[in-house]
């Protein structure tokens, strides 16, 4: 148990992170329309004011009600008050349709802030974080924030202002007639503040608990609902023991909520009993003065009125406490965590002594080195990788084959930098390939992955992504990699959007992958290419003229090919043969069939079938 002092240090501790939130929210919220904030700030404040004005007028509108019957004359005593009524009617909806412009502004700036925080944090993460449900929980919560959550906060913040001046104005107003019609709201607003307090606190903790089952629940309504899953969820007929998983986990979800919920509808329900007695009480108090002859009937019934304003007022407030609250917490606990996550934490490999040399110095590396490299993923019972050594010089062409499984794809993220190694140092040279430098290592590589990705988006859009800088290799490219025949066949050729996402041109397994492969040659001069099963969906011929034209553009440059197709394979000056994390064998194609090792079971099983 926590003794006095570590709650007390505790309690601090939240309070200087809470403080710290709300002037970061505030910041942002500033940067995303200051003009906008300001003139939303000004309205908001000065309608504050406007309870206290009725209450004035409506006290001498109903004392000049009474004083003008059976006169003649009324509505000269009469009307000027109506039109001050009906002024601030005016000036209080006025105010308010001002205020929607201001904040759908702020809200859309800050909306954008979000989402390309959450991107550009993203993109700078290690890939192998994507892979831990940690980060995925992390991301999930994050997305769940928008700009109107930010907005949101200040406009409560702003608006619990102008309702405390709305209570203080008034409250001094009634504290004038009876101190008890000031303060009995008071205890009622306070009292809901207090519960809600606790059951928000209880349903955040919830929340944060429940995240992997509502993944898990998007998931299996993604699989419902997805048109790649949908065809073995048909042919299978697995539709209802999805849906039924799927509703299972929805009531899992609920039963929960709605545990808290029953608790909370029962505390307000007090509170509720409670300031309808605290009501009671104030009219009586009125009543009694009334009688005794202190209060005219214009004052008894403005005080009424004002009576019920405040503690609606003092409801609001303690609302909007509680949003704010809920709302920072989710902030603080979702967005700015996760913006703040440290991304050189995981997967770090040893650092060395020495900041490495910048490699746009350095004369261009002629070999690429890895020493004693070990890999995890997360979660893994065992290493991906274990103690490789491996050297490529430049200009060599190298095939990594293994069996599913093996390593391959991993080693070849590792050598282009994607990944980092838990253990083990990768060299260009004498450069050691480091956080400082792994950007610009990047730029001299190029590669087209077996799980390469399908952008929905314009032909010219999805090949000149592979070097952004000079788009009119796109045609070259296109040549090299085989799209130049898919684009032949498209109505609007480059033009054309491609996927049916936005109702555009869907392709097969085969034409997207040429698309990826001239991505991936869109770079001339790249130190290293990797091709990873870049052949898998096309056919004989095609796959023999993307080999033809790799050849011929990979002239002078490292190329990794990895294949299990060991046709593809055996001109390469070396081929790797990867299994249960190790090479197992190095050398050309003639030495490790004269070796009679895992390459040349492979490469008879495969052959058999062509003979």
């Amino acid at each position: 148990m926590q003794n006095g002092n570590g709650k007390w240090k505790t309690w601090g501790l939240a309070a200087k992170e809470s403080i710290i939130a709300y002037f970061r929210t505030f910041a942002i919220v500033w940067r995303s329309g200051a003009l906008s904030l300001s003139g939303m700030m000004l309205l908001t404040l000065s309608l504050g004011v406007l309870p206290v004005g009725e209450f004035f007028v409506t006290e001498h509108l109903v004392n000049a009600i009474t004083a003008a019957i059976g006169d003649t004359g009324w509505w000269r005593q009469v009307v000027p008050w109506l039109l001050g009524l009906l002024g601030l009617q005016i000036y209080s909806t006025l105010a308010d349709q001002l205020r929607e412009p201001l904040r759908l502004n702020v809200r859309e700036n800050i909306e954008i802030w979000i989402s390309e925080g959450i991107a550009r944090k993203s993109n700078t993460m290690e890939l192998i974080e994507f892979q831990t449900p940690e980060f995925q929980n992390a991301l999930a919560r994050a997305r769940t924030m928008s700009g109107d959550e930010l907005e949101e906060i200040v406009w409560w913040i702003v608006d619990s202002l102008q309702q405390l001046i709305s209570v203080v104005a008034l409250g001094i107003v009634l504290w004038g007639l009876h101190p008890l019609l000031a303060l009995l709201p008071m205890v009622t607003g306070i009292a809901s503040w207090w519960s809600g307090s606790r059951f928000a606190v209880d349903a955040y903790s919830l929340d944060v608990e429940q995240t992997p089952q509502r993944r898990e629940r998007d998931a299996l309504e993604g699989i419902l609902t997805d048109r790649g899953a949908g065809k073995e969820v048909r042919l299978y007929q697995a539709q209802d023991l999805w849906i039924e998983r799927w509703r299972k986990l929805w009531r899992e979800l609920i039963e929960k909520q709605q545990a808290i919920e029953r608790r909370k509808f029962l505390a307000h329900l007090m509170i509720g009993i409670s300031r309808a007695l605290l009501y009671a009480c104030s009219l009586i108090l009125l009543l009694l003065a009334v009688f005794r002859g202190g209060l005219t009937v214009g004052k008894y019934i403005a005080a009424i009125s004002a009576i019920v304003n405040l503690d609606g007022i003092w409801d609001n407030v303690a609302g909007y406490f509680l949003l704010i609250a809920d709302e920072m917490r989710r902030l603080s606990g979702d967005l700015y965590s996760f913006l703040d996550l440290d991304t050189k934490t995981v997967g770090k490999a040893p650092s060395t002594s020495q900041k490495a040399p910048d490699l746009a110095a350095a004369q261009e590396p002629s070999y690429l080195q890895i020493e004693n490299v070990s890999f995890f993923y997360p979660n893994a019972q065992a290493p991906v990788l274990q103690h490789v050594n491996l050297t490529l010089n430049k200009g060599e062409r190298v095939a990594l084959v293994g069996p599913n499984g093996a390593g391959k794809s991993t080693l070849a993220r590792l050598l282009l930098g994607l990944y980092r190694p838990q253990a083990g140092v990768i060299r260009l040279d004498d450069i050691p390939l480091n956080d400082e430098n792994r950007q610009q290592w990047l730029t001299h590589c190029s590669a087209v992955f077996q799980d390469f990705t399908c952008y929905h988006l314009t032909a010219r859009e999805n090949i000149i992504f592979g070097d952004l800088e000079h788009p009119e290799r796109m045609e070259v490219a296109s040549t090299a990699g085989g799209a130049a025949s898919v684009i032949d066949r498209l109505n609007e050729g480059y033009e054309t959007v491609l996927g049916p996402t936005f109702g555009g041109r869907d392709l097969s397994g085969g034409e997207w992958q040429r698309i990826a492969t001239a991505r991936g040659f869109m770079r001339e001069t790249p130190w290293l290419v990797v091709l990873d099963e870049p052949t898998a969906a096309l056919d004989p011929l095609a796959e023999q003229a993307i080999y033809e034209r790799f050849i011929q553009r990979s002239a002078g440059r490292t190329s990794l090919i990895i294949s299990h197709r060991l046709s593809s394979v055996r001109t390469c000056d070396r081929i790797l043969v990867l299994d249960n994390g190790t090479i197992v064998e190095d050398g050309d194609h003639e030495t490790l069939l004269a070796n009679d090792g895992l390459y040349a079971q492979f490469f008879r099983a495969q052959a058999q079938w062509y003979v």
